[in-house]
């Protein structure tokens, strides 16, 4: 949908966001610090969990295992009955040898060596004997998240002697959402005892690329797709505005190197159990009544069918809201209500002549030209009469960038997009963190304001992200939280933990990470979430300290230092795109950091009558603010931009410090 930039950046998004509905959660702080799940309630806080680290996206119950840690410093048996998946098998193996150990694939245990540990693979009849094993087989958490889709149990134990973890799927994918979660459990080469029973919430969990602006590459694309499946998200759509084989020219084929790539994502999505979707948008010139417009949709759809692709979307967003072809014109008639019904006409047409006959192919999906508010609407009401009662709508919520989704307004939206006693199924198409709109700013702000049992009346929920895709990852680790386990969903300990993952482990590295993130908060653009909080913490204490006559904290300064060194830290991040995405907004932060350091060196010279100090230091603060405030981030249709921080605080603070201390 249409986020995209109108005007100058910043203008544009002060227009975009002040007209969006109000009520919007406050955001918290990021904070750091671990937390363990309940033993009693699902998806809890209370009590202790032995000592169980965090869990993303947190697990429906975990609990202390028994048996001690699980070492895979040395051998290490994969037991793997025939048809357990190769993925998960791939991804354990990688584990062990991370952690020092070797493995050894094999279908069962028998006569194991001395002093050797077990992992256990498996859906069905062999979860179940080795969960018996360590007589957990009529646990009844274990039994219901292994009757789910996607769900799965882990849980440690010393069978025979033998340190053992067992991962158990309801299905493939969950013994692969098992294995993400050993990830987690990790400390020391060895596996953390604990008994976890999990399962998503939500069906539809993932990322849609489906801003406007440069694309991403096709590297980005298999990096967060991987990074997508390690945080248990199962879905990727792929719907590049800027795609021309998917809008401008979509009745055009691809080429063998175009279809080499694509094949390429489609079995990185497969090897990650990610869905990949493809979304064709022939909704700019198409004619939904004529024959030839169908032909060249389904030819384009069998394409992409032939490499593996079993869900497919057709959005009808950014469009013409009005009936354009002579054709439609003479068989429909002219006005929202025809325009739906000549869509309804063809997307029924695409859903009985491809989506039907094809075995394995999920319901198709559309994003109607009329995609947000829950109220009913003349479009409204007759598309959701017309169309197939199986054809799932996208919605972007009561905006097109939506503060806040709640689960009245979902349930709304349900009824207005579908037929009297029959709710259409629906897919929150969430415009967080896209930045499309202000692309002289950045998104990382924890994901807020979206109801925690949305599970209870939605789909699935997909996340647009913004241009840069490492720089978006933080945000989808979120959504993938929120998806999977919505009621235990807490944004500060997400974002947390998010920042700390694309930071990897040292210390600061992630001080550094999390500054940066700090700059870039303001999404909301409202006094309920504001902008850089800790650095205008920062600067409220040092103007409070300073108009009183007293010695400041050192706060502020030590901040100031940190900006500073954001170019050499940051390349060091365990996801070096993160860096180089973010490469504009860093060189800007450093020099409002040098800025901001020499504006409290000029403050103190002028208290103590140093003028000639006070004066160096006025031009260095000068100096600081031009370079920071200088084009640098190139865009695909608004030229170079200015990186803003921070809301434009650092700015302020600097002006307001150039007038405390006058020149001369």
């Amino acid at each position: 949908m249409n986020t995209a930039p109108i005007g100058a950046g910043a203008k544009r998004r002060r227009y975009v966001l002040l007209s969006l509905a109000a009520g919007a959660l406050a955001a918290a702080l990021v904070v750091t610090g671990w937390f363990v799940v309940s033993r009693e309630r699902p998806g809890g806080r209370e009590g202790d969990a032995g000592g169980i680290p965090s869990i993303f996206p947190v697990p429906q119950h975990a609990r202390a295992g028994s048996g001690g840690p699980v070492p895979l410093l040395g051998h290490v048996y994969v037991v793997a009955p025939s048809g357990t998946d190769q993925s998960s098998i791939a991804a354990v193996q990688d584990l062990v040898a991370g952690a020092g150990g070797t493995t050894e694939i094999v279908a069962e245990l028998s006569n194991p060596r001395e002093g050797a540990s077990a992992v256990y693979l498996g859906t069905g009849a062999a979860a179940a004997s080795a969960l018996k094993s360590l007589q957990l087989d009529s646990d009844a958490e274990i039994r219901e998240a292994l009757g789910r889709p996607e769900g799965y149990a882990l849980a440690t134990g010393r069978p025979d002697g033998i340190p053992t973890a067992v991962l158990a799927g309801g299905d493939n994918d969950g013994v692969f959402h098992a294995v993400q979660t050993l990830r987690q459990l990790l400390k020391d080469g060895s596996v953390v005892a604990a008994r976890i029973s999990d399962w998503p919430l939500m069906e539809t969990r993932g990322v849609i690329e489906g801003f406007y602006g440069t694309p991403w590459s096709h590297q980005a694309r298999l990096d967060v797709i991987e990074f997508a499946g390690r945080q248990k998200m199962n879905t990727y759509i792929y719907s590049p505005k800027d795609d021309p084989l998917l809008r401008d020219k979509w009745r055009d084929l691809y080429s063998n190197q175009e279809l080499g790539e694509l094949r390429e994502l489609i079995d990185a999505a497969a090897a990650n159990h990610v869905r990949f979707s493809y979304a064709l948008s022939p909704g700019i010139d198409i004619c939904y009544s004529r024959t030839s417009d169908l032909d060249d949709a389904v030819a384009k759809l069998e394409s992409l069918y032939s490499l593996g692709v079993r869900s497919f979307v057709i959005p009808l967003d950014d469009i013409a809201t009005k009936v354009q072809c002579a054709d439609d014109l003479r068989e429909f008639g002219s006005g929202q209500v025809n325009l739906a019904k000549a869509q309804a006409s063809f997307l029924n047409d695409v859903n009985e002549r491809f989506i039907a006959g094809k075995a394995g192919v999920l319901p198709l999906e559309t994003v109607p030209t009329f995609y947000n508010g829950s109220g009913s609407t003349p479009y409204k009401k007759e598309l959701g009469r017309a169309l197939n009662p199986g054809i799932v709508v996208q919605w972007t919520g009561e905006d097109v960038v939506s503060h806040r989704i709640s689960q009245d307004s979902a349930d709304t939206a349900r009824q207005s997009y579908g037929s009297p006693g029959s709710p259409r199924d629906i897919i929150i198409w969430d415009n967080y963190p896209v930045n499309d709109f202000s692309q002289d700013h950045l998104f990382l702000a924890p994901v807020i304001g979206r109801d925690a049992d949305l599970h209870e009346s939605i789909r699935g929920i997909v996340t647009n992200p913004m241009i840069q895709p490492y720089l978006s990852l933080p945000a989808i680790f979120n959504y993938a939280d929120l998806s999977w386990n919505g009621p235990a969903y807490d944004p500060a300990k997400s974002m947390n933990a998010a920042l700390s993952l694309v930071a990897g482990p040292d210390p600061d590295t992630q001080a550094a990470v999390k500054a940066f993130a700090d700059l870039n908060q303001d999404w909301q653009d409202d006094e309920l979430t504001p902008s850089a909080p800790g650095l205008r913490r920062d600067v409220d204490q040092f103007w409070a300290d300073y108009d009183a006559g007293k010695p400041g904290s050192g706060a502020l300064k030590a901040r100031a230092e940190l900006l500073q060194r954001l170019p050499d830290l940051l390349p060091g991040m365990a996801q070096p795109g993160f860096a180089k995405d973010a490469s504009a907004w860093v060189a800007a932060a450093a020099e409002y950091g040098r800025g901001v350091e020499e504006a409290l060196g000029m403050l103190e010279a002028a208290r103590k009558g140093d003028t000639q100090a006070a004066m160096v230091a006025r031009r260095n603060v000068q100096s600081s603010l031009v370079a920071a405030g200088a084009k640098s981030q190139p865009t695909l249709e608004l030229g170079v931009v200015t990186p803003v921080l921070g809301d434009s605080e650092l700015k302020a603070f600097l002006e307001r410090a150039l007038q405390q201390a006058p020149a001369g």
